[in-house]
């Protein structure tokens, strides 16, 4: 494969018009919503794991997979149909989405109230009902501002975005920390969570104010929920499969595994994961609005995006996959160490996780989510065989089930995307080459001392920094140009947002 080739695939779409860069402003604060937010949400973590026990963090881990699967019906897929059809201003059919979600919050709220004693007796959580309870207000308030989030995202006002998030992860962290000082155990995370929802949705009832409509069209229902239907069978397709694991272990191995089982997804969670999560609420609008304005930009952009979301994602998954032991004990203390085994694992599937978030908003952007959740059907389908095979024989076997599904996932998607989009694959291949020599790198720099050094903090900061130099050692070797625009990379000023 020629050098030019890897070279050019951050420059492909220097060229586009201003789409390109208003998507790298909207990722740049993106970005810093996401340093802000989850630098508090680390912060207010580590201070959480020593304050509280496995299982206060298991108890709330049943409650929020149980929120995840509840929440992907708060919009009924409406939020990207708006962001599909790149509307402007607050016209009726937004009106109207307001109208549903706010419709829909109560019911799915009032639903989640009911069944909380049977998710208690299956999760053997009986004596946590009024908890899980009053956690599950927290619906009401998320589907609340549903219909204001997509707007900031389709106007990709991501600079009031960032606040919104930053605000929310500020409230939740303070309110949590102070409970638990006063020995609320669990509450305090329940009530953190729900003061952190009440200030974002407030937040963006400031940014974009929508009066609900009074009497519902339906035809303009019909018409949102014609596109929104396959992304709310695709988001319910995706929620099984992120969160069935929870509910296994902790329906077979109990709350205590399943608080250790969560604390090993934090590190891999805030540095990847909820960046990935950010990066598709910005690709999405960008991929929709280069197909409507662009679409001669449209295949370098995919490119761009993939290649840039691995370079992350590759080499810092495998950073963590090498400290992880060390990382455990050293940010959540002894009693943590059992988390140390499957967060190795849980690291590399959430390396090769950001192929299937480089493709997977291809689908819907393009008009065929319907494509995404048909292939997504199978993979969830085998996910959930595979944790139920893994958890009778522990943690680590239900993180080493996760990693298989996660590469066979990113695979399956990122072949669909291409032959859809007319990508070739040894394109994609090429996209990806600076992220695998990074990683390549990384763990040339960080294996040696992570075997050689006594674990602890010495030991730790001097494998991420060998591990840092190694990676952008191979980086400057395979793809100096690469490495060049990043650093090249500036955030947004105050004016841009």
């Amino acid at each position: 494969m020629p050098q030019s080739q890897v070279d050019g695939l951050f420059s492909a779409t220097s060229g586009a018009s201003g789409v390109a860069r208003r998507a790298l402003r909207s990722f740049g604060w993106a970005t810093t919503s996401f340093a802000v937010s989850r630098g508090l949400t680390l912060l207010s973590t580590l201070v959480l794991a020593r304050l509280l026990t496995p299982r206060d963090f298991g108890v709330m881990g049943v409650g929020l997979a149980f929120v995840a699967f509840a929440e992907v019906a708060l919009d009924l897929g409406i939020a990207a149909a708006l962001i599909y059809e790149q509307g402007r201003g607050i016209d009726t059919r937004v009106r109207t989405a307001f109208t549903l979600n706010l419709v829909v919050a109560v019911v799915c709220t009032i639903i989640a109230i009911l069944a909380a004693p049977l998710l208690a007796e299956a999760t053997g959580t009986t004596h946590d009902v009024l908890l899980l309870q009053v956690m599950f207000c927290y619906l009401l308030f998320r589907g609340a501002g549903q219909a204001q989030d997509a707007l900031l995202r389709r106007d990709m006002a991501f600079g009031k975005r960032a606040v919104v998030e930053s605000v929310r992860a500020a409230v939740r962290a303070a309110v949590s920390i102070v409970l638990a000082l006063q020995g609320l155990q669990a509450w305090a995370l329940v009530i953190g969570l729900l003061a952190g929802e009440i200030a974002g949705t407030a937040c963006c009832w400031f940014f974009v104010r929508i009066l609900p409509a009074v009497r519902l069209q339906m035809k303009v229902v019909r018409g949102l929920l014609r596109y929104g239907s396959a992304v709310l069978g695709m988001k319910v397709v995706s929620a099984v499969g992120e969160n069935a694991d929870y509910f296994i272990v902790g329906h077979q191995l109990g709350p205590t595994q399943l608080g250790l089982y969560l604390i090993a997804f934090r590190l891999p969670e805030l540095c990847l994961a909820n960046l990935y999560w950010i990066f598709s609420s910005v690709a999405f609008p960008t991929y929709a609005t280069v197909r409507a304005k662009e679409p001669s930009a449209f295949s370098a952009l995919v490119l761009r995006a993939l290649g840039l979301l691995t370079l992350f994602g590759f080499p810092v998954g495998v950073g963590l996959a090498i400290v992880s032991q060390d990382a455990v004990v050293v940010l959540f203390s002894q009693r943590w160490a059992g988390s140390g085994a499957p967060m190795t694992l849980i690291a590399l599937a959430m390396a090769v996780t950001s192929i299937g978030y480089a493709s997977g908003d291809v689908l819907p952007a393009i008009g065929k989510p319907a494509a995404l959740l048909r292939i997504s059907a199978p993979l969830t389908v085998l996910a959930v065989l595979g944790y139920l095979l893994a958890a009778p024989h522990g943690v680590v076997a239900v993180a080493a089930a996760h990693l298989a599904v996660s590469l066979t996932s990113a695979v399956v998607r990122l072949v669909v995307a291409n032959r859809l989009t007319g990508i070739r694959l040894s394109r994609s291949i090429a996209a990806m080459v600076p992220a695998l020599a990074t990683s390549a790198g990384v763990a040339v720099g960080a294996v040696p001392v992570a075997l050689l050094t006594e674990p602890g903090v010495g030991s730790l900061t001097a494998t991420i920094a060998c591990g840092a130099a190694g990676g952008l050692a191979a980086l400057a070797v395979c793809s100096p140009a690469t490495l060049q625009e990043l650093l090249r990379l500036r955030l947004p000023n105050a004016r841009q947002a």
